[in-house]
């Protein structure tokens, strides 16, 4: 299960400036498979509305709204009516922290995911591979519908991935899916499709495994996406403050 929880962090995808007004609504439909399984592990809408952004976990329900105006993220958990916070500003405090500390590992596949080089490689297809010993991304790409939107995605997916990280103990560092977000925007792409694979590793300790993700992007909401985000608004306003420790970290959205 640990190294099922590793790898889906790494799927899930240097913070730029978002300014709600030229922020894109948009929504993406996720869905992780684990290996060669047809039936999805794990599935995801994420909602980017007016400069914030709307992550739904289906199965249990749990909510992370993005606000990067105010630096946090907030964790919702409707089963039991409780909200928490966490600031942009920790996840950055952890992901230095962990970042020098993988870079001292002597394991090597931690060492490497702290600062990792990848041999990159891209067709007129749009497929982009990104090669390296000990991790291998193959992603099914389609250019993003203007440069703000690509953006707002890089922003969003540089965050989670730390933020994640940061919540799910055991997690891989973020650092190679930031390299992965770094070459999609800078060819100002989306991923349709995103395969992972890391070889079995017996000096790192890693066993083999491929985890996929489907991506399908829809340029607009929908009627019901705004209604998930007007009732997510009224959980923000009556939800119960907790601490972070009441809600359950590991079932938030692993991208």
């Amino acid at each position: 299960m640990r190294s099922h929880r590793i790898l889906l962090v790494a799927l899930a995808l240097v913070a730029l400036p978002l300014a709600a007004a030229f922020a894109d609504d948009f929504r993406i439909e996720t869905k992780i498979f684990t290996g060669k399984e047809k039936t999805a592990s794990s599935q995801n809408l994420t909602l980017f509305a007016a400069g914030y952004v709307y992550d739904y976990l289906s199965d249990p329900k749990r909510v992370a709204v993005f606000d990067r105006a105010h630096g946090r993220f907030i964790l919702l958990d409707p089963a039991h009516k409780m909200k928490t916070e966490i600031k942009t500003e920790d996840v950055v405090v952890f992901s230095e922290k962990f970042h020098a500390w993988a870079a001292k590992s002597s394991n090597p596949f931690m060492k490497f995911a702290a600062d990792p080089e990848f041999e990159v490689e891209f067709d007129e297809d749009g497929m982009l591979t990104m090669t390296s010993q000990h991790l291998v991304y193959r992603l099914e790409t389609v250019p993003a519908k203007k440069p703000e939107t690509v953006q707002q995605y890089r922003e969003f997916c540089d965050w989670y991935a730390r933020f994640n990280a940061m919540l799910n103990v055991g997690s891989t560092p973020p650092f190679p899916r930031l390299e992965v977000n770094k070459e999609l925007f800078k060819r100002s792409l989306v991923p349709t499709e995103v395969t992972l694979t890391i070889p079995g590793q017996a000096t790192s300790g890693v066993r083999a495994m491929t985890m996929r993700a489907e991506h399908h992007f829809n340029w607009r909401l929908l009627h019901s996406d705004q209604e998930k985000i007007s009732e997510t608004a009224n959980q923000l306003a009556t939800f119960k403050t907790v601490d972070l420790s009441e809600i359950e970290p590991s079932l938030v959205s692993k991208r």
